[in-house]
């Protein structure tokens, strides 16, 4: 195969528009003398002749118009290849798949990729609203550049660190008597009928140990979506603990969310990546953004945390 490199492609363009080596020779910003060798050589190396020196006027031979034909599509595409690649460099282009728990999906989230949007218009954002265990195999088959997930550490392949941890809360119908408190405790729920969460899933697997000593009334509802919980609730079926982030599945005309003191059970919402893998700008640019959002039911800029440390009190604004 010969080689040949876009500097002599240029100057073959060049001679081929402007018929005159003297002018080519000065749009390449070489001699021409150099132009000139530079054609010999190509000729030598495909063993055709490609312009006609013979005339006054420099001439192509078919051939040498053929050449100067392709010439010109590759190095359309070389710089259609320099210029993807500067906007990808830049942050103006590229690609963006995220792995979110559904309940920070449908609506936390979005408020960040729309600020992401307005800010990156050229990067093309795809979004998988999955649950923990789904999330990470996203990520580990690099169909998700990371995930916003409430599992990660120590997991084999992956990195996770802590972004923020939120609290949860009580939500019943307005007409319960739970409704009239400013404030509960776990042990305030002693006695009442309790909508759960599937027992494998993130949401009741934090609540487990916690809900463990206290006598629910089982009511026989247990559901895999939020989203039924806040119907179950609605129709006062019975009373449940969601995380903070999950209120606005419920409708406020008919549920009523009060704060839940319990210093010890707040759910942890990772940073997932994959290990040894180089995150692209695309994904770093966002990570930015979720590293220091705010707003309501935004977490607070805070500093990366290690996995070790412990982080007191919930993470939002109120």
């Amino acid at each position: 195969m010969i080689d040949i490199s876009s500097r002599v492609l240029r100057a073959m363009i060049a001679l081929e528009a402007l018929r005159n080596f003297s002018l080519a020779a000065e749009r390449c910003h070489v001699t021409q003398s150099a132009l000139s060798q530079m054609v010999k050589k190509l000729e030598v190396d495909v063993g055709l002749q490609l312009v006609d020196r013979d005339r006054r006027h420099v001439e192509f031979t078919a051939e040498g118009l053929r050449f100067v034909t392709t010439a010109q599509r590759v190095m359309q595409e070389l710089d259609e290849i320099d210029v993807d690649l500067k906007e990808h460099a830049s942050g103006r282009r590229g690609h963006l798949h995220i792995a979110a728990l559904p309940s920070l999906a449908a609506h936390w989230l979005p408020k960040i990729v729309a600020a992401y949007r307005l800010e990156f218009p050229g990067i093309e954002l795809g979004l998988f609203d999955a649950p923990p265990l789904r999330a990470l195999d996203l990520v580990r088959l690099r169909q998700a550049d990371f995930a916003i997930t409430a599992d990660g550490p120590r997991r084999p392949g992956l990195e996770a660190r802590m972004l923020f941890q939120e609290n949860f809360v009580v939500v019943c119908h307005r007409s319960h008597p739970l409704a009239k408190r400013r404030r509960l405790v776990l042990s305030d729920l002693d006695g009442c009928a309790f909508i759960h969460l599937i027992r494998n899933g993130s949401i009741a697997q934090h609540l487990a140990s916690a809900l463990r000593p206290i006598q629910l009334i089982d009511t026989g509802l247990e559901v895999e979506q939020v989203a039924t919980v806040a119907g179950l609730v609605a129709c006062n079926l019975g009373v449940s603990v969601v995380p903070e982030l999950t209120v606005p599945y419920f409708d406020a005309t008919e549920v009523v969310v009060v704060p839940l003191h319990a210093p010890d059970l707040m759910r942890p919402v990772y940073l997932v990546t994959s290990s040894g893998r180089q995150l692209s700008l695309a994904a770093q640019e966002f990570i930015k953004l979720l590293d220091h959002c705010d707003g309501s039911m935004q977490p607070k800029a805070t500093p990366h945390v290690k996995m070790t440390a412990r982080q007191n009190g919930s993470a939002f604004k109120r």
